[in-house]
């Protein structure tokens, strides 16, 4: 049972929030990055998504795969279609994790968590930064694809 991927459309708003918010994952930029969102489809329902947010890094993020439909593959191929668009824009993509096991299967590199706050504004000025359980990934697509 494998999923469809496809670009996301407003339409899929609401899954998507809702998929984010089950993981406590930030919603807030949602709609401003819907153009490089995807998701991923099973039997008609959404059952995934994750976004390229590309800025002054290009950033992985928002990847999230709903509880019964994980360890389906659907989490390593919305990932597989993203690092495919991050390599026609970029030689590194950058991301915050809780699952960075996941991610190194997928041949990312962990960084010190020093580095978060050069590359992400946001982390330097965070109140949480000590006790911060998100490891700092890189994705060196020279080597990866």
């Amino acid at each position: 049972m494998g999923s469809d991927i496809r670009k996301a459309t407003s339409a899929d708003l609401k899954d998507i929030k809702k998929i984010l918010s089950f993981y406590c994952l930030d919603t807030e930029k949602v709609e401003k990055n819907l153009p490089e969102f995807i998701i991923a489809v099973t039997d008609g329902k959404i059952v995934g998504c994750a976004c390229l947010d590309v800025g002054d890094i290009v950033e992985l993020r928002s990847i999230a795969i709903l509880p019964s439909y994980r360890n389906m593959g659907t989490g390593s191929a919305l990932v597989d279609v993203l690092l495919k668009r991050a390599s026609e824009l970029t030689d590194a993509v950058y991301l915050r994790t809780t699952s960075p096991v996941f991610f190194e299967k997928k041949g990312a590199n962990r960084l010190d968590d020093g580095e978060k706050k050069i590359i992400w504004n946001e982390c330097d000025v965070c109140d949480k930064f000590k006790i911060c359980k998100q490891t700092l990934m890189k994705f060196d697509l020279k080597k990866t694809l």
